[in-house]
């Protein structure tokens, strides 16, 4: 049964729409977009409009108020919702082709991996993931690509933070074979791992850049192991065309070369576990 309120979805996804266009809309674009019943979304209009959310443009267009548009602080309107939005549809086409999980994840305030969006597999073996746990950066496909894109100081700061435990016999473990794996992304441009973190489930995954180069989220597809082996090129093609997808979908850019020249780092005593 969805327990979802109905009337909350509608408003989320009249706000979720207007964070995603800097053109006006009007009563008319919103029922088509949204398949809304047009008397619902004419109300909910008013009662955005009364709170300050939208403001009126001409005669029948509506438009986000600015003060919200422009804020970071990652509310419906912010970034992540963009990210969301922009991302979701590919990400479901992605899982109609292939018929795998995947995975859209940021890195969190310590640098490991919040997923923020997923989409799981329809068959009956496959990867099934938590949505309310983070993930460990240092053997995850989503976290090693975000930190592969990230500045080195970065890095470090997550490596003193890490408890870089054994979670599988694959796992990467040392600080300097996180660099390496960190230059080998940057390198050929996606991340593929092989039961580093779960016996049995594999994956490849891939960045998503913002305006300027900047790395925003990455997306990553996981399924067990056999069949990973048997589509790995596929896999890894959908995933980074996927990517490049959604940064042209947030007007972004892939940063001007690929070569990360960070020195190796040698493990530190008495890192925070």
């Amino acid at each position: 049964m969805n327990k979802n309120v109905k009337s909350a979805e509608r408003v989320l996804d009249i706000l979720e729409l207007f964070s995603l266009r800097d053109e006006a809309l009007t009563l008319g674009e919103i029922v088509e977009n949204l398949t809304i019943p047009k008397s619902s979304a004419s109300m909910l209009l008013r009662t955005l409009e009364a709170r300050g959310y939208l403001k009126r443009e001409g005669i029948r267009g509506f438009r986000l108020d600015p003060t919200f548009r422009d804020t970071d602080s990652g509310w419906v309107g912010g970034t992540s919702s963009l990210l969301v939005r922009a991302a979701a549809p590919i990400m479901r086409e992605l899982v109609d082709e292939l018929r795998e999980t995947i995975m859209l994840g940021v890195l969190n305030q310590v640098s490991d991996v919040r997923v923020v969006r997923s989409f799981t597999s329809p068959q009956v073996v496959r990867y099934e993931l938590n949505d309310t746990e983070d993930l460990p950066a240092y053997c995850t496909g989503l976290g090693q690509v975000n930190l592969a894109y990230s500045p080195p100081d970065l890095v470090d700061r997550y490596i003193d933070y890490a408890n870089m435990e054994q979670r599988a016999d694959k796992t990467i473990t040392t600080p300097s074979a996180l660099w390496d794996r960190l230059v080998e992304i940057r390198r050929q441009g996606y991340s593929v791992h092989i039961e580093e973190r779960i016996v049995g489930a594999s994956g490849a995954a891939a960045p998503v850049f913002g305006p300027g180069g900047k790395i925003v989220a990455a997306i990553n597809m996981a399924t067990v192991t056999f069949r990973f082996l048997q589509m790995r090129d596929q896999i890894v093609a959908a995933v980074v065309d996927g990517a490049a997808r959604i940064t042209r979908q947030l007007g972004g850019e892939p940063p001007i070369g690929s070569e990360f020249n960070a020195k190796k780092r040698e493990p530190r005593v008495g890192k925070m576990a």
